[in-house]
C-alpha cells in the first residue's frame, strides 16, 4: 500500500487513531494495533483543483513565504538555543461564540466546499489547550479552522504566529491553501473591507501577486477568493480603540463571503474583551471562531532557557544567584513577575548575555530593590538596555552602500534616529507599527515635492514664447479641476485624467474659438495651439471629469484671450502659474504607494496619440503640413510610451523586502521621468522651432521637458518623495541620510523586524519606550 503517514494523535472522542494521507488498497490488523484507522486525502482548494494557474501560483506563494519567514527566524535567532515555549489555555467562553455555533456553520454553512468530516475535531473547547508547537494540531481540532490567539503583551504571540506558519508550511500538500502572515497595525478598517486591503498587501509583499489578469482582477484576488489563502493576521489590539469593533465586523463580512476562508487572529486580551464585550455599547463577536488564551512562563522554565542561552559556564553562573533568590521567594521580587514574559525574558538574555557585548552590568543587579522597586523599572530597564546591548555586536555591520564601505551605527547615532521613527508611528501615524520607507516622505512638510518640482518649473514659464494667458488659463484651469477634484478623484494610473484633459481642450478651445466668432474677433491659427497647450495640466488632478472641467476652463481661456505675443509681464505671470500649477499636481496628485516595476497601460497609449493627432491638427494649422505631420508623429509615439508605462510583473517565489521594493520603485520613477520629459520635450521643440527657430524650440523643449519629466516620475512612484524627504530629514539630524542600510542593519541586529515590505521595531513595547525618549 503506498500512504505517507502522519504521526498518532488524539482525536476529540479521546480516541487514539493512526492518520494516513494518500491512496492505498486495505489497511490490515490496523484495529488490532491502535484501534480505528482514519484515511485522509489532502484537501486542497476546490477552486484551485480546477486551475493549474492558480495551483501553481499557490505553490509559488508557498515558496515564498517560507523562505521570508525562514529567514526572519533566523535573524531574529528563534532556533538560538531553541524556541522558548508558551502554554496556552481554552478562552473565556464569553468572549465567543458557543462551540455548537462552530460545528453548525462547518456542517451546514451555505456555499462551504471544504470537506465537513468530524473525525478531528475536538468535542469542545477544552481540548484546545497545549504548548510549544502543538498549534497547528490545535487549528485542526477546530471545525471552522478559524482561531483566535490572545495574551498579554510580551506574552509571545507574533513568534507564536510565526512558528505556525513555518510550521503549516512545512506539512503543506500541493494546492492546499497557503498561511500569509499579516500585520494589521496598517489596516484601517473605517476606509477599505479586510478584502481589499489583503489584496493590496499582498501586491506589496509578493509583487506577482498585484498583476491583474485578463479580466482586471489580480492573483492575490484570485487566490483569496479561491480559499487558496489562509489569513493569519498579528495585532488586532493594534488597531485604534474606536474602530476596533468596525474591524471586527469586517472580518466578519470577509469571512461570510469566503466560507471556505482559514483564519488565525492574534491580539491582547484586555483590549479584545473591551471589544467584544464594552460595559456600555454594542456588543459584537467573531463569527465561527474558537480562542486560546497564551499563559504566563514558570520561574523554572525561564531559567533553564537563560542558561541554555548562555554562551558558557561562567555566563551560565551570572544566572544562577538570580534564580536561586527567586526560587527561595519569587513573590517578593518585582523580578519574578517580569521574567514570566517571553519578551522579558528574551531582553534580559540579551542585555545579560556576555560581558563582552552587554553593557548593562550583571543580572543580579535586577535583584537591587533601591534600584528597581517595581515591575515597570525593571521592564523599563531592560527596554532601555536592548538598543545598546544591540549595538554593542560589530559582526553584524552592512555595507553603507551599493559601493560603500562597511559602517557601523553606534549606540549614540542610532538611538536617536530609533526614537524619531518610533515616535513618527506612535504619533503621525497614530500608534501603527509597520513603517514602509514609502510612509517617510509624509513624515517632511507635505509641500516638499511640490515646491520641489515648482521651482524646476519656473525656467519652462519664463522661456515659453506666449503672452500672460498661458499663466492665467494655467491657473483657471488648475482651479477648477481642483474643485472638480472632490467628486472625481485620480486613479492611480491618471489616465482617465489626463483622457479627461484631452477631451476638455478640444472643447475648450473649441468654445472659446466660438465664442471669438460670434463677438466678431478675428482669431489666427495661433489661438487654436493656445487652447490646445492648457488641457492636459489639470488632468493630473483629478479623474475624468475633474480633468474635463480643467481642460474646458484651462483651453478656454487659452483660446478666447490668447495672443501669440509675449508682453511685458508674460514671463513672471507664466512662471507663476507653470510654478503653482506643477505644485498642486505633485503635492496632491503623487503616488502614495511604491510602484512594482513598468507595463503598457492601453488607456495611456490612446491617451498619448490622441494628444499627439490633437497636436499635429494644430500644428498643420498654424504652420506647415509637413510640421504638423512631423510634429505630430512624435507627439504621439512619446506620448504614448509616457502614459503608457504601468507596473510589470515580479519575480514569483520571493518575498520582496524593503530594499526591491524601492529598487523596483527607482527604476519606475527614472523610467517614467525620462519617458514623459523626452516626449514633451521633443514635441516642444518641433511645434516652437516650426515656428520660431531650432534655438528657440531647443530652449523650451530642455525647461519642459526637464519639468514635466520630474512631475510625471513624482506622479508614478514614491522614490522622488522619499528622496527629498530623507534628504530634509537627514539635515535636521532625524534619520541618517543612509537611510536604508540604516535600517538592514538594525535587522540584522534584532533591532527591527522584517514583515514583508515593512520594518517593525522589535515589540510594540521597545516602539512605544522609544517614542517616549524621542
Amino acid at each position: 500500500m503506498e500512504r505517507d503517514a502522519e504521526e498518532a494523535g488524539r482525536t476529540g472522542d479521546d480516541t487514539t487513531r493512526n492518520e494516513f494521507a494518500g491512496t492505498g488498497g486495505p489497511v490490515v490488523m490496523g484495529r488490532d494495533i491502535y484501534g480505528g484507522v482514519t484515511i485522509r486525502t489532502p484537501a486542497p482548494s476546490p477552486a484551485a483543483q480546477g486551475d493549474p494557474d492558480l495551483a501553481r501560483a499557490a505553490d509559488d506563494l508557498a515558496a515564498a513565504v517560507e523562505r521570508q519567514w525562514r529567514q526572519e527566524a533566523a535573524l531574529r535567532r528563534l532556533n538560538d538555543p531553541y524556541p522558548l515555549s508558551v502554554r496556552w489555555r481554552p478562552t473565556d467562553p464569553g468572549l465567543l461564540e458557543p462551540w455548537r455555533l462552530l460545528v453548525a456553520l462547518a456542517t451546514t454553512g451555505v456555499g462551504r466546499a471544504a470537506s465537513a468530516e468530524r473525525s478531528g475535531w475536538a468535542t469542545g473547547p477544552e481540548a484546545l489547550s497545549g504548548d510549544g508547537g502543538d498549534l497547528v494540531s490545535v487549528l485542526a481540532k477546530v471545525p471552522t479552522g478559524r482561531l483566535i490567539v490572545l495574551g498579554e503583551p510580551g506574552s509571545g504571540k507574533s513568534v507564536l504566529l510565526v512558528r505556525l506558519v513555518l510550521d503549516l508550511l512545512a506539512r503543506r500538500n500541493p494546492g492546499e491553501p497557503v498561511p500569509v502572515l499579516l500585520p494589521l497595525a496598517s489596516w484601517d478598517p473605517e476606509q477599505e473591507d479586510l478584502d481589499h486591503w489583503v489584496e493590496q498587501r499582498l501586491g506589496i509583499d509578493y509583487q506577482w501577486l498585484g498583476e491583474n489578469n485578463r479580466t482586471g482582477t489580480s492573483r492575490g484576488r484570485e487566490l483569496l477568493d479561491a480559499g487558496s489563502i489562509m489569513l493569519v493576521m498579528d495585532g488586532l489590539d493594534e488597531i485604534p480603540d474606536g474602530v476596533r469593533g468596525r474591524a471586527i465586523a469586517r472580518i466578519n463580512d470577509t469571512l461570510g463571503f469566503n466560507p471556505d476562508l482559514g483564519m488565525v487572529l492574534s491580539t491582547r486580551s484586555a483590549p479584545f474583551a473591551a471589544t467584544v464585550r464594552p460595559p456600555n455599547g454594542r456588543e459584537v463577536r467573531m463569527t465561527g471562531a474558537a480562542g486560546v488564551t497564551l499563559e504566563p512562563l514558570d520561574l523554572a522554565t525561564v531559567a533553564t532557557y537563560l542558561k541554555d542561552s548562555a554562551g558558557g559556564p561562567a555566563d551560565e553562573a551570572r544566572w544562577q544567584g538570580v534564580f536561586s533568590t527567586l526560587a527561595e521567594g519569587p513573590g517578593d521580587q518585582p523580578l519574578g513577575q517580569v521574567l514570566t514574559t517571553p519578551l522579558m525574558a528574551y531582553l534580559a538574555r540579551v542585555a545579560y548575555s556576555s560581558p563582552s557585548s552587554a553593557p548593562a552590568g550583571r543580572p543580579d543587579e535586577l535583584l537591587d530593590l533601591t534600584r528597581f522597586p517595581t515591575r515597570a523599572s525593571i521592564q523599563a530597564h531592560l527596554l532601555d538596555s536592548y538598543v545598546p546591548a544591540s549595538y554593542a555586536r560589530r559582526e553584524t555591520a552592512v555595507p553603507a552602500g551599493r559601493h560603500g564601505q562597511p559602517r557601523w551605527w553606534t549606540t549614540g547615532e542610532a538611538v536617536p534616529f530609533l526614537s524619531f521613527l518610533a515616535n513618527d508611528l506612535e504619533h503621525r501615524q497614530q500608534g501603527t507599527t509597520d513603517f514602509g520607507w514609502w510612509t517617510l516622505a509624509d513624515a517632511a512638510p507635505r509641500i516638499l515635492a511640490g515646491v520641489a518640482v515648482g521651482l524646476v518649473a519656473v525656467p519652462a514659464g519664463v522661456v515659453m514664447p506666449f503672452g500672460a494667458w498661458l499663466g492665467v488659463g494655467m491657473l483657471v484651469g488648475v482651479g477648477v479641476a481642483l474643485i472638480g477634484r472632490r467628486w472625481s478623484l485620480p486613479t492611480r494610473s491618471f489616465n482617465r485624467g489626463l483622457a479627461g484633459g484631452l477631451a476638455g481642450s478640444v472643447l475648450g478651445s473649441a468654445a472659446g474659438l466660438g465664442m471669438r466668432y460670434l463677438l466678431g474677433i478675428d482669431s489666427p491659427a495661433g489661438y487654436l495651439v493656445s487652447g490646445l497647450a492648457l488641457g492636459l495640466v489639470p488632468g493630473f488632478l483629478g479623474g475624468f471629469r475633474a480633468g474635463l472641467a480643467g481642460g474646458v476652463a484651462a483651453s478656454f481661456v487659452g483660446a478666447f484671450v490668447g495672443e501669440p505675443e509675449m508682453g511685458e509681464p508674460a514671463s513672471l505671470v507664466n512662471s507663476i502659474g507653470f510654478a503653482v500649477a506643477a505644485a498642486c499636481v505633485v503635492t496632491l496628485g503623487r503616488s502614495r504607494m511604491p510602484a512594482r516595476g513598468l507595463r503598457w497601460s492601453p488607456l495611456g497609449v490612446l491617451t498619448g496619440m490622441g494628444g499627439g493627432l490633437v497636436l499635429g491638427v494644430a500644428v498643420t494649422v498654424q504652420a506647415d503640413a509637413r510640421s504638423g505631420l512631423l510634429s505630430g508623429i512624435v507627439a504621439a509615439v512619446g506620448g504614448s510610451f509616457g502614459a503608457g508605462l504601468e507596473a510589470r510583473p515580479a519575480e514569483a517565489t520571493v518575498a520582496a523586502g524593503p530594499q526591491t521594493v524601492l529598487d523596483q520603485d527607482r527604476v519606475t520613477f527614472w523610467t517614467t521621468a525620462m519617458a514623459g520629459g523626452l516626449a514633451i520635450g521633443v514635441a516642444a521643440v518641433l511645434v516652437i522651432g516650426s515656428v520660431m527657430g531650432p534655438w528657440r524650440g531647443m530652449l523650451v523643449g530642455v525647461a519642459d521637458g526637464l519639468a514635466t519629466g520630474l512631475a510625471w516620475g513624482f506622479l508614478q512612484a514614491r522614490y522622488g518623495s522619499f528622496t527629498l524627504a530623507r534628504w530634509w530629514l537627514a539635515l535636521h539630524g532625524k534619520v541618517p541620510l543612509r537611510l536604508m542600510p540604516f535600517l538592514a542593519d538594525a535587522h540584522r541586529r534584532g533591532v527591527l523586524r522584517q514583515v514583508g515590505a515593512t520594518y517593525q521595531l522589535r515589540h510594540a513595547e521597545l516602539q512605544r519606550r522609544l517614542a517616549g525618549g524621542e
